[in-house]
């Protein structure tokens, strides 16, 4: 179920009224009745995941916190985790071992299974990985209700793709629900419109040129490939980022604050920064729970390189089982190295406009291997603008004028994408202004749509 299809809209319509009519005691009980019936949305038959996983983390919880000994506990925090993970390995990885690094050396072609990826695994794994781990580490109490986490995992505005939420950010809100009348309403719906937009109007938009490009099996020309890479990076910002300012919006209704997961990050002056301000509920994620366990910047500079280039490689195997996103992470993994080490030697004094434009050409550079179906086909798009022929352009030009009108619109624009302005300019604008802003926006998304939305990036993930 999309936050951007007219099922979706008729679900949370029917959702938000029980939302406010029924009395606090009862509304965990509609929060997992209603997401697991959003869930259940495209394919009831792994209803049972999100459950399970979260039935072994409240038990695993409990068996650690019953250690005596400190090697015990952790011990058993370590298990659970490891069960944890158990689903994601299978349904993600199997096929990934058993072709592409099993297969490679002994000659072994063929899928071993034939199973979708269940939704959202991914982003319920690491959710509930957070709160194992900082329950072990005292940052958090185990003193709740299994209904509690079940809600924790279950909050439909972010099951499926983030934010992926630290307990401490969201539990403390379930246990005391605000009352709805305390909503406040223009600020989550604007943001909600603006998330809709980036989707349907820029995302979808742009997807159509830029799978053109990559799924042709010819190497592209020069116009077609800088189409393709640039596309890409405006595609993909404006649907990750769209879906999470739909799903802040959509918990705001519902008297939820979530944390932002994106800070205009095509404006970072370095790979570190950029990194501070995409995906960020990852990043810190990938901080907390992995770079700094393995001894982050500490014992030397070849030790933190060592860190960075785990830390970023498992980070790409992460959103996909492909060597493409090892590549992909192994790169970032470089490139974050290489500035620390830049800094170091104080060799970073360029202009910040300059600084910018080779961060976001690095970050569109790698992004080609996180779209390609594989490391040729990237290689081909990145080589078309240096190889390919410029004959196509006024062609081009004619056949892609909207998206390519849509990627000139989005750079001019980004600046201003700052969940800040919006809240700010929900607030303080007239209704009598904001309101037809807001409504001209939908009949612009509904007319450029046509009622049709494709699936998030993020969901493969």
């Amino acid at each position: 179920m999309l936050f951007s299809s007219p099922v979706f809209f008729v679900f949370f319509a029917i959702y938000y009224l029980l939302h406010r009519v029924t009395p606090l005691r009862f509304r965990p009980y509609l929060i997992i009745f209603g997401s697991t019936v959003f869930y259940a949305w495209w394919k009831i038959e792994f209803v049972w995941i999100p459950w399970l996983l979260m039935a072994i983390a409240f038990w695993g919880v409990q068996w650690m916190e019953q250690a005596a000994a400190p090697a015990s506990r952790k011990s058993r925090a370590v298990l659970v985790i490891t069960v944890i993970f158990l689903p994601l390995v299978f349904f993600k990885y199997t096929n990934f071992f058993y072709q592409d690094v099993i297969g490679s050396l002994f000659g072994i072609h063929g899928k071993l299974l034939d199973l979708p990826l269940p939704l959202g695994v991914s982003f319920v794994t690491f959710t509930l990985t957070a709160y194992i781990v900082d329950i072990y580490r005292r940052e958090f109490k185990a003193r709740h209700r299994p209904s509690t986490l079940l809600q924790y995992v279950l909050f439909f505005p972010h099951l499926i793709a983030g934010p992926i939420l630290r307990p401490f950010e969201l539990i403390p809100q379930l246990e005391n629900p605000r009352p709805a009348r305390r909503t406040q309403y223009s600020a989550a719906i604007a943001l909600f419109t603006i998330g809709l937009a980036k989707k349907l109007i820029f995302a979808d938009q742009i997807a159509e040129a830029v799978d053109g490009v990559y799924r042709s099996g010819s190497i592209p020309d020069a116009p077609h490939a800088l189409l393709a890479l640039y596309g890409f990076s405006v595609q993909i910002y404006c649907d990750f980022s769209g879906y999470t300012d739909m799903a802040i919006g959509l918990a705001m209704l519902l008297g939820v604050r979530l944390p932002n997961n994106f800070a205009r990050p095509y404006g970072a002056a370095s790979l570190i920064d950029f990194w501070r301000r995409w995906h960020i509920t990852l990043s810190t994620w990938l901080r907390d729970y992995l770079y700094i366990p393995l001894g982050g910047s500490r014992g030397g500079k070849w030790k933190e390189f060592r860190n960075v280039m785990i830390t970023m490689v498992l980070g790409g195997l992460w959103h996909g089982a492909n060597w493409t996103f090892v590549i992909w992470g192994t790169m970032h993994g470089i490139g974050v190295s290489a500035v620390h080490f830049l800094r170091r030697l104080r060799w970073l004094a360029v202009p910040k406009w300059l600084a910018v434009v080779v961060t976001f050409h690095f970050v569109t550079v790698t992004w080609a291997f996180f779209r390609a179906p594989n490391a040729t086909r990237a290689l081909q798009i990145l080589s078309g603008p240096f190889t390919g022929s410029w004959e196509a352009t006024p062609a081009l030009l004619t056949a892609q004028m909207f998206p390519i009108l849509l990627v000139a619109i989005f750079f001019i624009l980004c600046r201003f994408d700052d969940q800040r302005r919006f809240f700010w300019f929900a607030r303080h604008t007239r209704r009598e202004i904001l309101w037809p802003a807001m409504i001209f926006l939908w009949i612009l998304v509904i007319t450029i749509s046509q009622g049709s939305s494709a699936k998030f990036v993020y969901f493969d993930f």
